[in-house]
């Protein structure tokens, strides 16, 4: 919430693996951080979609619904928040990748059970499309804060935390 306040007109796309309804998506979760922060005025909050500051919008999407010409749709997004990270598959990620390419781009990723296989994976292809580096969170997840800390991650301040009180950040260099 704090970056699409920061940067004004911010598109932000919150993707799952499989996603049939809203209520399988992070909406929820965005909605409750909205309102925990009090900014909910800068905020219009729709059935499908969130309208944030300066003609921005936060989307949600199931990437097993999608084509490499539906994915598309995405181009000029600046923030794409993969929520339960493990289960993204490699296709996913290979639609995904190509699209979310602006100038400062992000991927954010959260993981629940988190996979050493599928970090390196990511981590391989952000140094493909040339990414500095890959930032990604623990909430009360100690194997997971472990792991990070085995692959090479150091805790991180982001200037815009988006996640829970009390999470962990973490971020690797990847050049």
């Amino acid at each position: 919430m704090e970056t699409c306040q920061a940067e004004r007109g911010t598109l932000a796309v919150c993707i799952r693996e499989a996603q049939r309804t809203l209520a399988q998506s992070s909406k929820r979760l965005i909605e409750s951080k909205i309102a925990s922060l009090g900014v909910g005025n800068g905020f219009r909050i729709f059935s499908d979609k969130i309208e944030t500051p300066g003609d921005g919008i936060i989307i949600f999407r199931g990437m097993q619904d999608h084509t490499s010409e539906s994915i598309k749709s995405l181009e000029g997004f600046g923030i794409a928040w993969v929520d339960e990270a493990q289960s993204l598959s490699a296709r996913s990620l290979s639609l995904l990748r190509p699209t979310i390419r602006t100038q400062g781009s992000e991927l954010w990723a959260s993981w629940n059970g988190l996979q050493l296989r599928l970090m390196r994976a990511l981590e391989s292809r952000a140094r493909q499309i040339g990414w500095d580096a890959v930032v990604s969170d623990t909430t009360d997840n100690l194997a997971s804060a472990n792991n990070f800390i085995r692959a090479g991650y150091r805790l991180y301040q982001p200037p815009c935390p988006w996640a829970w009180p009390n999470t962990l950040y973490w971020r690797k260099s990847i050049r």
